[in-house]
């Protein structure tokens, strides 16, 4: 990282944009003084502090008469409560410089942190955003913990939330692990990125409330646009892990749900059906509000597939879709032989579901494995218990309503209680389960996995 030459002689100033929300005195004053402290001054334009209508005392007068004294501080106070992707966008609409760098409000910065960062956006700025290296500070006693970020890189699961993923698993490794690398997704409030790119990709969806999915869209578009995201070992940032997300604390909506809706809507094609299988079915998106304006972005940005982005910039994702999600009539071999009526699970309104003669569109026998592992009829889960077989409220959590289906032997075998595996009784039409055996019809299902292929 300190090899001379590695980096342009001659960087832009960037615009730091740090939003906060009641935070806590010291962790505020700490984040900015380790940018003053830290960065040459050369490169800073101005630092702005965006007060997402915070109530505490120490935010306001305290706050303002403190920075007084740093001229490349500047307040800016939302005039009602925004929400952390709004008050990020006023404080990028109201910067000075075309370079915005992005921090949240409870970070240190190391010394090389935005030199780092600011190089490869400054050689490509309409296509590239970059991301430091965040290290973890225990949020219990402030210790750092500097020496497990560098193997990590930012990713997703199929339910659109940010996960951190070892770079040992990557399909395509670099070979200098201390030089920029290619990254799926972002964490979020922790990037530069050139102020005309942010415009031209439509800067974050408007209608993405509070707090949730801003990451993912950003990170989605850049790249399924013609752009990239790349981590740099070589920028640390060290950043407060929070238990919660104090943004969401008091909400009675999930805006979260919402916003992955949003996001998975007009960026996920057909794969947006593994997430709402994850949610019980698309009925259960709840109310997401128009997104033609996005779709049309898109198109007008001639952007390309969500199947591209998954065969070339993340196919580590794939491989979950192994795991068989899909959704619709349920079918037991042992009841629909050839020649006789085919007979589908039933859901009942009280007890355990059976098996019934398939009827089209019978709400009872649309039913739902997704990848918790889940078994549902209208988000009611088949949860064994080694000793019954019942219907409960499905909770997500795996435990007694996690099954796994094999493609090769059509069996549903309980994930908890291995060896048992979900089988009919054929002259009651009663469900079951049984030591697992492949032989046996009574255990052997079909159903309609979900389809990319034509995707």
């Amino acid at each position: 990282c300190k090899e001379e030459g590695r980096l342009q002689a001659t960087l832009p100033k960037a615009s730091i944009v740090i939003v906060f929300y009641n935070e806590a005195w010291s962790v505020l004053a700490r984040t900015v003084h380790s940018i003053l402290d830290r960065t040459p001054s050369a490169l800073i334009e101005e630092i702005i502090l965006v007060d997402d209508h915070s109530n505490l005392a120490h935010l306001r007068t305290q706050l303002e008469e403190y920075f007084a004294g740093y001229p490349l501080v500047r307040i800016l106070r939302a005039p009602e409560r925004l929400g952390l992707i709004r008050a990020r966008l006023l404080g990028a609409r109201n910067a000075t410089s075309e370079f915005l760098t992005f921090l949240d409000a409870h970070c240190e910065c190391t010394v090389g942190w935005l030199e780092a960062q600011l190089d490869p956006v400054a050689r490509d700025p309409h296509h590239t955003i970059a991301l430091p290296t965040i290290d973890w500070i225990d949020e219990k006693n402030l210790a750092l913990v500097s020496n497990k970020a560098p193997v990590y890189y930012g990713a997703m699961g199929w339910g659109l939330d940010f996960q951190w993923r070892g770079r040992w698993d990557r399909v395509n490794k670099p070979e200098n692990k201390l030089e920029p690398f290619s990254t799926p997704v972002m964490a979020g409030g922790l990037f530069t990125i050139h102020r005309r790119f942010f415009e031209w990709l439509g800067w974050y969806d408007p209608q993405l409330d509070v707090y949730g999915g801003e990451n993912i869209e950003l990170s989605l578009k850049a790249w399924m646009c013609g752009g990239r995201l790349l981590t740099v070992p070589c920028s640390r940032v060290a950043h407060i892990q929070k238990t919660g997300h104090p943004y969401l604390n008091g909400l009675k909506k999930d805006v979260a749900r919402t916003n992955s809706v949003r996001v998975a809507e007009v960026w996920l094609d057909q794969y947006a059906a593994v997430l709402y299988d994850m949610f019980g079915g698309p009925q259960y998106r709840g109310d997401f509000g128009d997104v033609t304006e996005r779709k049309q972005l898109r198109e007008a940005l001639h952007c390309k597939s969500f199947r591209w982005y998954l065969n070339t910039v993340f196919p580590e994702l794939a491989p979950a879709l192994d795991q068989r999600p899909g959704h619709g009539p349920f079918e037991n071999e042992a009841l629909s032989k050839p020649g006789q009526t085919k007979h589908c699970l039933t859901a009942q309104p009280s007890g355990v579901p059976t098996l019934e003669p398939c009827l089209a569109g019978d709400a009872r026998q649309h039913w739902v494995h997704n990848l918790f592992g889940e078994l549902s009829n209208q988000n009611r889960c088949l949860d064994y218990s080694d000793s019954a077989l019942w219907v409960y409220q499905c909770h997500k959590a795996g435990g007694n309503q996690k099954w796994r289906y094999n493609g090769t032997t059509y069996q549903f075998e309980h994930c908890k209680h291995e060896a048992k595996c979900l089988a009919v009784e054929p002259s009651t039409k009663q469900l079951r389960m049984d030591g697992c055996d492949k032989a046996q019809e009574s255990q052997r299902w079909h159903y309609p996995a979900l389809d990319f292929s034509n995707s």
